[in-house]
């Protein structure tokens, strides 16, 4: 029994020693396989560096990382870094106190999101005025889509096409680089699946982008998107009309303004988007769709409901009016 704890001992020690002199070497390495970009914003700690590297396979060990740069805490300098293949966390230590005189702007975009909130966030962000942005995607539309799409009733000629995500905005960037941009990730998210779709669609991309923009607005959560193209499809289908009170919210607001609430005198109100008034599509967007709901506007769910209602936890989905009315005056009794 002496002779085995001996050996147990033994073989911890000798476990010991090895990490004593392996594993600082194995952890002051990066594990990248390839160029990894580290965007150190205004205020970032040792910490939340380190987080990052962590998070995105970088090092194996945000602590190990925190304790050997504990000189170099304070003297972190915001910027944008380029972690090479077979860095060590040396060379990331020495890279992020040099500090970039274009330190990246981060503005997010949620989806759902319409031009005019771009603009506005744009704005806020200090990269440019809400007129300036609005008159740039005019600008490109002119130059670039025109021929794709008219925008004669259209409040904004981009609505719809700038992409809801997280950017990393350069201040030397030029606004119309980043409508460009803007546009671009949108335009990069469509997969072959979803551009064979299209093809075989009998609407083209901006009547897709219209249907998703409405999916958008509708859906409660991505459960319900596929479900909500469906309505859509079935009402298009059938000739009804969508009567969507987000497309007769956009309509009154001119692409502006958002109401919390909808009045029945508001569905009597003409413009291009009421889809209460016309039947089929509206003109255009009403908002910048994320993928899944042009995922969801490719690929419908296929039912038989026409109909659907706020209920406790999303919607209630209806074949009928009468089933309908039901789910309506049961929605109401909760309210």
């Amino acid at each position: 029994m002496k002779k085995l704890i001996l050996v147990l001992v033994l073989l911890i020690l000798i476990a010991g020693v090895g990490a004593f002199f392996f594993l600082p070497g194995y952890l002051n390495e990066t594990f990248n396989e390839n160029e990894e970009i580290l965007i150190v914003e205004s205020g970032d700690s040792l910490g939340i560096v380190s987080s990052k590297l962590y998070n995105d396979g970088v090092i194996k060990s945000k602590y190990w990382f925190r304790y050997n740069g504990k000189d170099i805490a304070t003297k972190i300098k915001p910027g944008k870094y380029t972690i090479k293949k077979n860095s060590t966390i040396q060379d990331i230590y020495e890279i992020i106190q040099q500090g970039e005189i274009d330190v990246p702007i981060v503005v997010t975009f949620p989806e759902g999101f319409i031009l005019y909130q771009f603009a506005s966030k744009l704005e806020e962000s200090g990269i440019s005025s809400l007129d300036e942005f609005i008159e740039a995607t005019e600008e490109y539309y002119n130059a670039n889509l025109s021929s794709n799409y008219s925008n004669e009733e259209i409040y904004f000629s981009m609505e719809g096409y700038l992409f809801p995500e997280t950017y990393y905005f350069s201040n030397k960037q030029t606004i119309e680089e980043i409508v460009n941009t803007l546009y671009k990730t949108g335009a990069d998210v469509w997969d072959e699946d979803m551009l064979v779709k299209l093809s075989q669609s009998e609407y083209n991309k901006h009547q897709i982008l219209t249907i998703a923009s409405l999916i958008e607005r509708e859906a409660y959560n991505d459960e319900e998107r596929a479900k909500i193209s469906g309505v859509i499809y079935n009402r298009l289908r059938l000739g009804m009309p969508l009567q969507i009170d987000a497309t007769v919210i956009y309509g009154i607001g001119e692409g502006k303004e958002h109401m919390t609430r909808v009045l029945y005198e508001d569905l009597e109100k003409d413009n291009p988007y009421n889809t209460y008034r016309n039947k089929g599509i509206p003109v255009g967007p009403i908002a910048n769709p994320g993928k899944n709901s042009i995922y969801a506007s490719l690929f419908p769910e296929e039912h038989e409901y026409l109909y659907y209602v706020m209920g406790e936890n999303g919607h209630v989905f209806a074949k009928t009016y009468a089933e309908h009315l039901i789910n309506v005056e049961n929605y109401r009794k909760t309210q």
